[in-house]
């Protein structure tokens, strides 16, 4: 019975794990510009099948290093100049926010309908990042899983460095915490909005890499990822990446505990509950500000 929980326990820290990676990136940029970006779902796709065509067709030397290495500035450049090129612009209209939000959702079908013309509507499998199993006395833990828990976690870790150590780290937070007074002190508001595009871009498609591998590379996956994403920043209060944090844990938890103990069935029903319920007594999540 013991190891059964500590299984269950472990599977939810794993899922938690990616999914704070994904949904710290959304709450960052709604953070700094009040506004959704509709297209975080589809970019977690463009990750899965970054990987999927290094991998497989290409079949390029390196495996995951050389996937990781050229990921990581590609979804910089993607976030990047979706930001410069797209929202930019919009921000000289009153009603900017919703322009943005409007535009990133009519992006999200364009690229969900792409991924179908140009990959077909079968989902793709990745390769596993290791092979095999550790044994640790009567627990056994997949390779796979344990690499992609560390590399999650190293993520976050590299993330709130960035956030607290650079100077585009600590602009941001400004903005975030405070953007009149921000503007104030000579922060370029319009310069740093950039930046949290550019660094959820990253975040959400490394977790598309990672999770793929479990669940496939769906052309379809963009708006179950979308909601998910959305569903633990407003359970944990829009905007603050603490909260986001905690939120992905504790779904990350709960879907591994009522998966298990209840069905794979149950397990939207349970995390939609405990959403409703969380916003009818706490209407700003569990760490956002009234």
């Amino acid at each position: 019975m013991l190891i059964e929980i500590l299984d269950v326990i472990i599977s939810g820290l794993l899922n938690g794990s990616v999914y704070a990676l994904m949904a710290i990136g959304l709450a960052l940029v709604y953070g700094v510009t009040k506004a959704f970006n509709f297209a975080y779902g589809s970019f977690y796709t463009m990750g899965g099948y970054f990987a999927w065509v290094f991998l497989v067709p290409l079949n390029l030397p390196g495996g995951y290093y050389t996937v990781f290495l050229t990921a990581i500035p590609f979804l910089f450049v993607v976030g990047f100049f979706l930001e410069k090129l797209l929202v930019a612009p919009l921000r000289k209209r009153s009603d900017w926010q919703m322009k943005a939000m409007m535009l990133t959702l009519g992006l999200s079908l364009f690229l969900d309908i792409g991924y179908i013309a140009m990959f077909g509507p079968r989902l793709k499998s990745l390769p596993d990042i290791v092979e095999g199993t550790l044994d640790i006395g009567p627990l056994v833990f997949m390779k796979q899983d344990l690499v992609i828990f560390i590399l999650s976690i190293s993520g976050l870790l590299c993330f709130a460095w960035i956030l607290n150590n650079t100077r585009v780290g600590m602009a941001v937070q400004a903005v975030a915490q405070n953007p009149i007074g921000a503007q104030i002190v000579g922060i370029p508001k319009d310069r740093v909005f950039a930046a949290p595009f550019a660094i959820s871009t990253i975040m959400v498609g490394i977790g598309g890499i990672l999770l793929s591998q479990k669940n496939f590379v769906n052309p379809q996956a963009s708006t179950g990822i979308m909601i998910k994403a959305w569903v633990i920043t407003a359970f944990g209060g829009m905007g603050s990446i603490k909260g986001s944090l905690y939120a992905a844990l504790i779904i990350g938890m709960l879907e591994a505990f009522v998966g298990y103990y209840l069905g794979m069935i149950h397990i939207d029903i349970a995390v939609l509950t405990l959403l409703l319920i969380t916003l009818a007594f706490r209407p700003q999540g569990l760490m956002g500000r009234e």
